[in-house]
């Protein structure tokens, strides 16, 4: 909105577009505009007091979802998703907004989580979410049920092994990095894929040149 405009009319404008009887543009086009409203009213662009209760709302900065609450014994997928949760603030917020939305799957979300978590470390962020991942990645290994292991084993782990693979030098920190428990799991997977006493990167790649 051109910053001279009136408070009133820039309020007047946003319930024309936004209000109930805008036209219908989908719902994900009407997401992204929602969002482009709480920057607005959050940046003092938009006065929330000028809107109608419904758009005053939609204006309301977000809360950020507060860490959940964990099982020391992590069962099942949920459980042990919950723990990344808890250890890294913006995973946390993609997981409360995708589970809101219905479009979180636990395989795809976790792997994904894993190969941001790894470009991360590869690229040397000493954030203490990093740590806390890894941290994270052994409680659920030792404490974790066989679903739970399954998760972290077969979803994080195997979608991390390509990339660490072919960064070299940054795999092998990573892979050094690993807690005893998973340090195992990570190799078995290698050994599983390549054949039997290949257990770390750097053997893997010997076999391949």
């Amino acid at each position: 909105m051109h910053p001279g405009l009136d408070p009133k009319v820039r309020a007047e404008l946003v319930e024309a577009t936004l209000g109930g009887s805008a036209p219908d543009r989908g719902w994900r086009s009407r997401r992204k505009s929602f969002a482009i409203l709480r920057w607005a009213a959050t940046n003092g662009h938009v006065d929330r007091l000028l809107l109608p209760a419904p758009l005053a709302e939609r204006a309301a900065p977000s809360r950020p979802p507060k860490k959940p609450a964990l099982d020391p014994h992590p069962e099942g997928a949920a459980a042990a998703i919950a723990y990344f949760a808890a250890a890294w603030p913006r995973f946390r917020q993609r997981l409360h907004a995708e589970r809101k939305h219905e479009s979180w799957f636990d395989y795809p979300g976790i792997a994904d989580m894993g190969r941001r978590h790894f470009h991360a470390f590869a690229s040397g962020c000493k954030a203490p979410w990093v740590q806390a991942v890894f941290d994270a990645i052994e409680h659920v290994l030792v404490h974790g049920d066989d679903a739970a292991q399954n998760l972290v084993a077969v979803g994080l782990m195997e979608a991390v092994q390509g990339q660490a693979y072919r960064a070299g030098r940054a795999g092998n920190r990573y892979e050094a990095k690993l807690g005893p428990h998973a340090a195992k799991a990570w190799a078995d997977l290698i050994e599983g894929w390549t054949g039997e006493g290949i257990r770390t990167l750097d053997a893997w790649r010997n076999i391949s040149r």
